[in-house]
């Protein structure tokens, strides 16, 4: 897929998929506490209030294929 198609979603086999692909980046955008209890492990905390400050620090590679979670729908 190309970089810069959005998928709207990600079944969880093709997350299981991709863990081991170092272009795959598995963001949990949820509070750090919710992160702390309970990660999809090798996923990275990015909770959804930080993201204008830390986003660059968190995801230094913008071309990875960045998928995000998060509780469900809103």
């Amino acid at each position: 897929m190309p970089r810069s198609e959005l998928m709207d979603e990600t079944s969880r086999d093709e997350i299981i998929r991709r863990m081991r692909d170092p272009a795959f980046v598995l963001v949990n955008v949820l509070p750090a506490e919710a992160f702390v209890q309970g990660r999809i492990p090798g996923s990275l905390s990015l909770p959804v209030a930080d993201i204008p400050q830390r986003a660059l620090q968190v995801l230094p590679d913008l071309s990875a294929d960045i998928t995000v979670y998060c509780g469900g729908p809103t």
